[in-house]
């Protein structure tokens, strides 16, 4: 029989979601709950949205950015071949969810009555123009997303957005976006939806839900000033915990502590140097993960991983594991939009959350390699996934190839991620170290309400 703690959560009126009835443009559903018909659906009052505009020939122009992306696209005929199919795989797909949800299928129709997930090529950078110059919305979808990832959840899942969002060349140029948007959300003018004047506008991060939902527990606030303190939505994302919410435990020199604070999703022993990453059985691949330097890979060959993902509503800082040294450190270039090729999509369900262990091995990422007497080598690796998803690493703990280890108290802030989903592992050396029994048994773990606190001991030395 079917576990159905297991199966993913599902929106719905009796949830409390959005729908097309309570849902506005720029909202929308951009944080978009897991099923593949409703992502589709939630796109619908943003495609009206932009009809709309355009008729009354409002529209805004494309920002430079978006337009000469565009222009880019538009020019150099293979791109423009994928990106078009990519498209028209993705309204056949959406086609084809007429046979799961009928009523879902008769709201996504646009004004000529084509069921579709969007118009086609000129509308792809509309609504791209759109996203980048919105801040993201708060609702209570089943699973927190993301604004992007809300509109190309199915369309990255195709086999054309599977090849474009895996090629290097596209994905330096889709960067440049992403650039646009993470600089728009790092300005005053994304702080719309902190506004304390009207705490209940649609989308509030502030909003009575927001506050239901966890979004400021044991957060640094001030709800008296504007933006609650912050001066841009960045600045809000990755909002620190107050004095004393998350003290370290265990015994530094025996203990080993979690670097994120993170929701547990799978754990591996017994690690490959090299194995098929792209498997649905998820084979981790050290050689991969490291971005091929066999030296570090090889150090954690034979041992153990576990990895956790944060939600929207995480804590989006990292912090050192260990008192030690850091022995390396640097940001491993990578995709942003893809997911794993042999993954697909079923009818119900986009699994984006599958990808997790195939984007470690892709993915943009930073990497941390500490040294410790006792515990041996332990990696942190904190893995950008959709969105701006930058990943900076505190300047003073950047190790570079030919640089002296830099000494590091466990606890200590070593980086953090820019707007965007984010998931992380961490690694340990063959026969060091014993893992809790909640990242050991990580999978049982996926649907817990709450994240494990960071500073909570992962690990210690065998007794």
């Amino acid at each position: 029989m079917t576990d159905t703690n297991q199966r993913p959560p599902l929106e719905g009126a009796s949830t409390g979601m959005l729908n097309l009835g309570n849902s506005d443009p720029i909202q929308m559903g951009f944080w978009v709950p897991n099923r593949t018909w409703a992502t589709a659906k939630f796109l619908v009052p943003l495609r009206k949205h932009i009809e709309a505009k355009k008729k009354a020939g409002q529209l805004d122009e494309l920002t430079p950015v978006v337009q000469a992306f565009k222009d880019w696209v538009t020019a150099n005929s293979t791109y423009r071949m994928w990106l078009n199919y990519m498209i028209q795989q993705a309204n056949y797909y959406v086609i084809g969810l007429k046979v799961w949800d009928e009523e879902a299928a008769e709201q996504i129709k646009d004004e000529d009555g084509d069921t579709l997930w969007l118009k086609g090529y000129d509308q792809f950078f509309e609504v791209l123009n759109e996203i980048i110059t919105t801040s993201p919305a708060f609702n209570n979808t089943a699973m927190v997303g993301t604004p992007m990832n809300g509109y190309l959840a199915v369309a990255m899942g195709t086999p054309a957005g599977a090849a474009l969002f895996h090629d290097r060349t596209f994905n330096e140029h889709f960067k440049k976006v992403l650039d646009a948007w993470n600089t728009f959300l790092k300005s005053s003018a994304s702080l719309d939806k902190l506004d304390i004047k009207h705490p209940e506008k649609p989308g509030s991060w502030i909003s009575k839900a927001a506050w239901e939902a966890g979004v400021w527990k044991d957060m640094v606030k001030h709800p008296l000033q504007q933006g609650y303190g912050y001066d841009s939505w960045n600045s809000f994302f990755i909002r620190q915990f107050e004095p004393n919410k998350r003290p370290f435990h265990g015994n530094p020199e025996t203990d080993i502590n979690i670097g994120c604070e993170t929701t547990p999703w799978e754990y591996r022993k017994d690690l490959q140097l090299e194995s098929n990453f792209w498997s649905k059985d998820v084979r981790y691949s050290l050689l991969d993960i490291f971005g091929g330097n066999q030296g570090f890979a090889e150090k954690f060959v034979g041992g153990q991983l576990y990895q956790g993902f944060l939600s929207a509503t995480h804590y989006h800082r990292w912090n050192a594991p260990i008192t030690g040294k850091i022995v390396r450190s640097w940001v491993e270039p990578g995709t942003y939009f893809a997911q794993n090729p042999t993954q697909g999509e079923n009818p119900g369900t986009w699994e984006g959350t599958q990808s997790q262990p195939y984007l470690a091995h892709v993915a943009a990422r930073a990497v941390f390699l500490f040294e410790h007497e006792t515990f041996g080598y332990v990696a942190l690796i904190c893995i950008g996934m959709v969105e701006v998803s930058t990943c900076v690493i505190d300047p003073g703990c950047l190790v570079g190839e030919d640089h002296p280890p830099v000494a590091v108290q466990r606890g200590a802030e070593i980086g953090h991620f820019e707007f965007g989903g984010s998931t992380h592992m961490m690694l340990f050396q063959k026969d060091r170290v014993v893992l809790e029994e909640w990242a050991r048994d990580a999978q049982s773990h996926r649907n817990d309400p709450n994240p494990i606190p960071l500073g909570t001991v992962i690990a210690s030395i065998p007794k």
